[in-house]
């Protein structure tokens, strides 16, 4: 189960990838500059990027070393990058609509992205939390 996990978190960071890369090409960072442009702050956004990252990572640790203290860490981690995903989820809401007439980079996330990353992210978050508890 341990694995599968892994398994999920890597397919939720595919398509945050995705989501992040359509971001970008479409003026995300460049949006930064102007102040109320974009509704996704950067530090919002590399906050949500690292926290996965490095939540990743000690899953990882934990995978290798079947450290019991990487999979709490990778516990606590996700638990914070799913509070920032969904406050991320909250504020792109009102830009989404077809007939938005917001320019923000975010505006252009196709619908099924999005929600198939929250799926994921949903996905693994209660996996972790199960494995977790399991080893206890």
């Amino acid at each position: 189960m341990r694995v599968f996990v892994l398994c999920a978190w890597l397919v939720t960071a595919a398509l945050g990838s995705y989501l992040a890369t359509v971001w970008i090409r479409n003026g995300g960072l460049r949006q930064q500059r102007t102040p109320g442009v974009t509704r996704l702050p950067l530090w919002l956004v590399l906050g949500h990027v690292t926290l996965a990252v490095g939540g990743l990572v000690a899953w990882g640790v934990f995978l290798l070393g079947d450290a019991r203290s990487s999979a709490w860490a990778a516990c606590a981690v996700v638990l914070v990058v799913a509070a920032l995903g969904f406050t991320m989820l909250l504020r792109w809401l009102p830009s989404s609509g077809r007939h938005s007439q917001s320019g923000t980079a975010e505006r252009h996330f196709p619908l099924a992205a999005v929600v198939a990353h929250g799926m994921s992210a949903g996905a693994t978050v209660l996996l972790v939390v199960l494995v977790v508890i399991r080893r206890m």
